[in-house]
């Protein structure tokens, strides 16, 4: 089990450097995260009108 263990070490810490060269190279956007938290948000409160409510025939007809 020595060269598993010594060939997933080396995978992982290529892995890790690879994420973290990914971080550093991309700008982070926060205004995409708090439009996209609100269109999360939305959704949810829509969802939670729907609860226990049934839609029509009519309505799953179109």
């Amino acid at each position: 089990m020595g060269l598993v263990d010594e060939i997933r070490n080396r995978r992982d810490s290529w892995s890790r450097r690879l994420e973290e060269q990914r971080v550093s190279q991309e700008p982070y956007d926060y205004e995409f995260e708090k439009r996209n938290a609100n269109r999360i948000e939305e959704e949810i409160k829509k969802n939670r009108e729907k609860v226990g409510k049934f839609p029509t025939p009519e309505e799953l007809s179109e």
